[in-house]
């Protein structure tokens, strides 16, 4: 089964303020559908800006619309 949704993508800051990307949902269609609970998230370049983070978060929320999902059975 494949599960279609809208997510974002969100800059967040490590405690040492070095920026990564959240990949977060937008919807809570996806619980209980099989994935993990969490986050998932992006580490950039190092040396990469919150800037930078936050122009690599909007390019890919403007050009990515859904995230899809199957589930795949175990063999």
């Amino acid at each position: 089964m494949t599960t279609r949704a809208k997510f974002g993508f969100v800059v967040k800051g490590y405690a040492d303020g070095t920026p990564w990307i959240a990949f977060e949902p937008m919807e809570r269609q996806l619980r209980g559908e099989g994935l993990p609970s969490g986050i998932f998230g992006f580490d950039l370049p190092k040396g990469a800006t919150g800037k930078r983070a936050e122009e690599i978060a909007n390019f890919l929320n403007d050009n990515i619309s859904q995230f899809t999902f199957t589930a795949m059975p175990l063999e």
